[in-house]
């Protein structure tokens, strides 16, 4: 495995960071703004359309589930697919049809039909869910690979923040709130704006695609030395002004020398070849770092995207509370009255309504997303990497604890912040870790196992908390916030 990287890593070390490491880093940041918009952009989205689509609470979280459940179904596949085609390849074309879907989901006019088209949807975002991790991690070589996709996936506190901006224009403003009758029941309504609104960061982020190469590590990877040599000479001129020397010349041969994937004997059977090219993960020297890294990763999930999707809801429901809640916890503002999460309050708006009262909150949270990342990124100088999971997944279950018995509004919204907050993050660094511990021709169907079981952990989480919390607030929290403790646990024995 080791020795896979070293020529690599030499020339890329000797060429160093520069402006294509930022040119691919802000592209891909880009995808995963995109990948956070579909997913948990539904936490907005899926609440405000209640009184279009006629939606009960039950419904709601299918729609903000259905993503999820999209990028589970293709995830393997997708991974599969490109170790075979490539990176940019699959990015590409996932991207672009995905895009198509999303846009289409804003307009349908009927509960079913707006879950389908997010299903869709959610199938085709899965390609740049984790190939965009893949896709940059081939452009670094490993001293800087922690940092710099630490950097990329600090997009998603970006987008965390772009969210609640632009909603707060179209939810939130009298100036957008407008009603534009079309064909049927279809209606024109600011969420449907909002929601191809979320999509802009993927068309720029396909438009800069277009201006760069495939992976060079997947090109040696598959025996295309002259192109894997033409991109490493791109690199090498953007860089640093001029091509590769003979001596970096050199090494990426024996570089390509040792990239021979074993080949293993071909099934005429689809399915039985992708099964077989997975085994290697589950078998040693592999098995324990990547089955345990898949149990975090469910945890994980389940708290910072299940119970996360819900924040938005929860706090435009604390918020819309006028009476004293000094002295009440979480529980009791959200609940004391029969009403639902996703309905306005009866006392205050008697119909009905898909507005919000504010996104301050939730812009909040997406600021944490960035200072977290950027915290981390500091960090991963001075302190090991396990070090500071274990560190972070405590911080968090210990604030969701804490968010069952604290009153007083800022205790709760920064409890509630940094309980969701710290285990996004560590999603994250994990998944740079996994892209460390496996070779180049096994990155992306290990990365997209992993963050499936992630998504399955947001499946599960958000239809617990949706079915679960009106009636039993605390124990809801109680159980959730076990999840960040039990993965500590876990992680305490990965080879980090």
């Amino acid at each position: 495995m080791n020795n896979e990287l070293n020529e690599f890593d030499a020339v890329m070390e000797q060429i160093g960071f520069g402006k294509v490491h930022c040119y691919v880093m802000l592209t891909l940041g880009l995808l995963q703004m995109l990948t956070i918009h579909e997913t948990m952009g539904m936490g907005i989205i899926a609440p405000s359309a209640v009184c279009d689509l006629r939606m009960s609470i039950v419904q709601v979280s299918t729609i903000t589930a259905a993503a999820f459940l999209g990028i589970i179904c293709s995830s393997y596949f997708w991974g599969y697919i490109t170790d075979k085609m490539g990176r940019r390849w699959i990015l590409l074309h996932t991207i672009s049809i995905s895009n198509i879907c999303s846009i289409i989901s804003m307009f349908m006019v009927s509960f079913t039909s707006f879950f389908v088209m997010r299903f869709l949807t959610g199938i085709f975002v899965a390609g740049p869910s984790f190939v965009a991790v893949t896709y940059l991690s081939e452009f670094c070589n490993k001293q800087i690979l922690a940092r710099t996709v630490t950097h990329m996936y600090m997009f998603t506190g970006f987008a965390m923040f772009y969210c609640p901006s632009w909603a707060t224009l179209f939810l939130s403003s009298n100036f957008m709130d407008f009603e534009i009758g079309f064909v049927g029941r279809l209606t024109l309504r600011p969420w449907r704006v909002l929601g191809c609104m979320f999509m802009l960061p993927g068309v720029i982020a396909f438009f800069l695609l277009l201006r760069m190469p495939e992976s060079p590590k997947f090109l040696f990877m598959v025996g295309e030395t002259k192109q894997g040599m033409a991109v490493m000479d791109w690199i090498s001129t953007k860089n640093t002004g001029r091509p590769l020397s003979p001596e970096q010349v050199e090494l990426m041969l024996k570089f390509q020398e040792s990239t021979g994937v074993m080949r293993q004997k071909r099934s005429n059977n689809f399915l039985q070849q992708m099964m077989n090219d997975a085994m290697p993960l589950f078998r040693k020297p592999y098995v324990g770092f990547y089955v345990g890294s898949c149990s975090v990763m469910f945890s994980l999930g389940l708290v910072a995207n299940g119970f996360g999707i819900w924040f938005t809801a929860m706090r435009n429901r604390s918020n819309m509370r006028l009476d004293n809640k000094s002295d009440m916890t979480l529980c009791k503002i959200l609940f004391s009255t029969a009403a639902k999460i996703e309905d306005s309050e009866p006392d205050l708006v008697v119909a009905c309504n898909d507005g919000f009262m504010g996104f301050n909150d939730s812009l909040i949270l997406g600021l944490t997303y960035i200072i977290l990342y950027n915290v981390c990124w500091l960090m991963l100088f001075f302190l090991p990497r396990k070090a500071l999971f274990i560190a972070a997944l405590v911080i968090s279950s210990s604030c969701g604890f804490a968010l069952i018995f604290v009153t007083g509004r800022w205790l709760q919204l920064f409890a509630f912040v940094l309980f969701i907050a710290l285990p996004g993050v560590v999603i994250s660094l994990l998944g740079g870790a996994l892209l460390q511990f496996v070779p180049t021709h096994m990155r992306a169907k290990a990365l997209c196992i992993s963050l499936m079981w992630c998504r399955w952990g947001a499946v599960v989480g958000t239809t617990i908390v949706g079915i679960y919390i009106e009636k039993s607030c605390e124990m809801t929290i109680l159980v959730v916030a076990i999840f960040p403790m039990l993965s500590a646990s876990i992680e305490g024995f990965l080879p980090l």
